[in-house]
This record gives C-alpha cells, sequence and structure tokens, in this order.
C-alpha cells in the first residue's frame, strides 16, 4: 500500500517525529497508541510520520502530497495545510471535551465534512456533518501487557483523588457574560460554551467530594496547583482553604503506583457529555481500585456496571459514605475482578493503544 500516514497534532512537543518515541509519549495519557499505530503500520509497509515532517518532506520533493493520509486532532493547521497541498483527508478525531476544545467543537459541523472518518465522543455525532463516517471514541487508556498488582484490601488507606486544581470556569459578572454573547452574535463569531454545556461541569462535584471526605479526614489528594486555590469562586476558597491546607495534596508522578494503594477512587470526567468516558476509569480499572464514578450520563453502554460505583444513584454524600464503608473485601474483589475482566475482554481492548491502534490501521487498510 503506497500511502503514508501523516498524524497532525498542534502540541509542539510531539512534533517532529516526537510522538513515535515511547519514552516521549508515555507521559501524556492516550498518546502511545500513535506509537503502537507506526509499529503496526511499519510492519505493513506503511509510513507513519508527524504533520510537519509531512509538510517538509512535500517542499522537498520526497513525497507526494496524493499519497498521503492526513490523521487531524481536532483544528490542527498542520492538517489544513496538507490538505491545501493535496493530501487526503482521511480521519478526524478529538479525545477532549467541549468544555476545552470549545473553538473545535463550535466549528464541527464544517470541519467534519472534510473527513471520511470521525472518531468523536458520543456526543459530538449531532453536531457533524453527513457524508463522513462517524466512530465512537474509545480513549486510548492502557497497555495490554501491564502487570496487575494487587494490594490487600485490609492494609489499603480508604479514599484517593488524583486531579489538579483547574477549575475551568469564567471568573466575570453576569454582566459581563452578556456582554461576551452580545459580542459573540453581533462578530457572527460561533460558541460552543452554552448555558446548557457550563451546567454539565462536574468541577464543582470534585470540590463537594473534597470538602465532605476531607472534614472527615477519608481522602488524599494528589496533584499540582493546590498550594493556591485562589483560582476558585470566593465561596469555595471559603469552604476549602482549611481543608485543602490540612490535605497537604502533592504532586503524583506516578499514579497508577499512587492508586493501587487505595479502596477508593474519586474518578470523575470534567463534563456530564455522552460518550465521554476518558482514561479516569480505565486507570482505576488497571491499578485495582473501584473508582467512584461521575460523568458521561451513558456510562453503561462502555463499561460494565458491576465494576464502579455509580454517584447518581445516590441521594447524599452521606449515604454514600455508609455504602463505601459497608463494603467487604469480597464484595470489592468481585468488583475489581469485573473491572479487570473487562479490560482483558473484546470491550476493553478498545481502550487499549493497541486496540485503538489496530482499528485505526484497519480502517486505513480499507481505504479507497
Amino acid at each position: 500500500m503506497s500511502v503514508t500516514i501523516a498524524f497532525c497534532t498542534a502540541a509542539s512537543v510531539f512534533q517532529g517525529n516526537r510522538i513515535l518515541e515511547e519514552n516521549i509519549a508515555k507521559d501524556f495519557p492516550g498518546a502511545l497508541w500513535v506509537t503502537r499505530l507506526a509499529q503496526f503500520a511499519g510492519e505493513r509497509g506503511i509510513d507513519v510520520v508527524t504533520g510537519d515532517i509531512a509538510i517538509a518532506r512535500i517542499q522537498e520533493a520526497v513525497l507526494k502530497a496524493s499519497e498521503i493520509l492526513v490523521i487531524q486532532e481536532e483544528n490542527c493547521s498542520l492538517g489544513f495545510e496538507l490538505l491545501q497541498m493535496g493530501a487526503k483527508p482521511f480521519l478526524l478525531f478529538s479525545a477532549e471535551s467541549p468544555l476545552y476544545a470549545r473553538n473545535f467543537y463550535a466549528h464541527l459541523p464544517k470541519i467534519s465534512s472534510i473527513f471520511q472518518h470521525r472518531i468523536l465522543f458520543r456526543g459530538a455525532f449531532a453536531s457533524a456533518s453527513e457524508g463522513g463516517v462517524n466512530h465512537v471514541m474509545h480513549f486510548p487508556s492502557f497497555s495490554q501487557d501491564f502487570d496487575a498488582v494487587d494490594v490487600k484490601w485490609a492494609s489499603r488507606r480508604f479514599m484517593v483523588m488524583v486531579a489538579a486544581n483547574k477549575y475551568w470556569k469564567p471568573q466575570r459578572s453576569t454582566f459581563r457574560h452578556v456582554i461576551a454573547i452580545l459580542r459573540d452574535v453581533i462578530m457572527r463569531r460561533k460558541t460552543y460554551m452554552t448555558h446548557e454545556t457550563e451546567e454539565l461541569q462536574l468541577h464543582d462535584r470534585r470540590l463537594e467530594l473534597i470538602e465532605y471526605f476531607g472534614q472527615r479526614n477519608s481522602i488524599d489528594l494528589f496533584g499540582t496547583h493546590w498550594e493556591n486555590i485562589s483560582n476558585l469562586p470566593a465561596e469555595w476558597r471559603r469552604r476549602l482553604r482549611e481543608i485543602v491546607g490540612n490535605l497537604k495534596p502533592t504532586a503524583c508522578k506516578d499514579k497508577h503506583a499512587v492508586i493501587t494503594n487505595y479502596k477508593f477512587a474519586i474518578c470523575f470526567e470534567n463534563i456530564s457529555f455522552p460518550g465521554y468516558v476518558t482514561e479516569k476509569i480505565i486507570d482505576c480499572f488497571r491499578a485495582g481500585v473501584i473508582p467512584i464514578y461521575l460523568g458521561a450520563p451513558d456510562i453503561g453502554d462502555f463499561v460494565p456496571k458491576a465494576s464502579f460505583i455509580d454517584l447518581r444513584e445516590y441521594t447524599d454524600l452521606d449515604e454514600l459514605n455508609k455504602q463505601l464503608t459497608g463494603i467487604t473485601e469480597d464484595i470489592a474483589s468481585k468488583m475489581i475482578n469485573a473491572a479487570r475482566t473487562f479490560l482483558k475482554s473484546e470491550a476493553g481492548d478498545g481502550y487499549s493503544y493497541e486496540g485503538f491502534a489496530r482499528h485505526v490501521l484497519q480502517l486505513v487498510e480499507d481505504y479507497e
């Protein structure tokens, strides 16, 4: 097959073919699938390069643009430049939520119309244009050769949360918010950040659990930027200042090594968005810790119900706390085994770097 795959991303750390280096890709959630893709494709005589390298090779007359299939992350300019040079618009994908990729989601109808295949979270399908093939995003999160390390239930600490202090919500008055909306309307500038989307963010729910379990000294908090909580709304600063100070959160260099020592992990997505299931719950499955999950409203379509605790099933945190303290080692073992069995299943393999890469490579081999 005489094609070259150009992986186009705006992340400068990955350009110059650096994402194909395992020691670099492994430090970024979801990136190793590209390294695996290059390995698998290479076995079939298909070259994989980053977008900047593809552009340089076209300019040097080493590659023909017509022989390049573009895999584009969101609205990366390198991909569009390759398309203008004559490369083929093969695959568009996004592994980010509307909270942090607002511009992409606002222009998704137009961008998606260009590409033959789109790998997106299910909630984005309604905005994607007709004419292409939509595939459900399964966030690549682990290698199938992972070692399962189990810590005895009785020796584990109670609960952990690994999350940086990145409160997203705009800190502006209602007046300024209205002015911003009017500006967008007058300038005909698209925005995906509707009031409905704002209401679906889950950062406040994370803070609620830090407050509740922090007051009871039953949670350990890891993550960056907690030493300064001035980015939080005034009410949360008041409620959490002493609690966060007592928790003394530190950065987490090896998430898996940390959370495997706990019974439960707070596992909240950034937003409640259909199909938005990221590495967070898969990390818990791999580590053998029971996730307390809140995020995708259709989470039951993606992972077994028996493998996690769904926060939506509890009327308040007192009820949740009572349930958690009543979970026996036998019950916990069944939940952890259900999660590990899922990872080894065909459905679970879709979340592996290898499974995701094989899926993309199959699309390439089927390309007409």
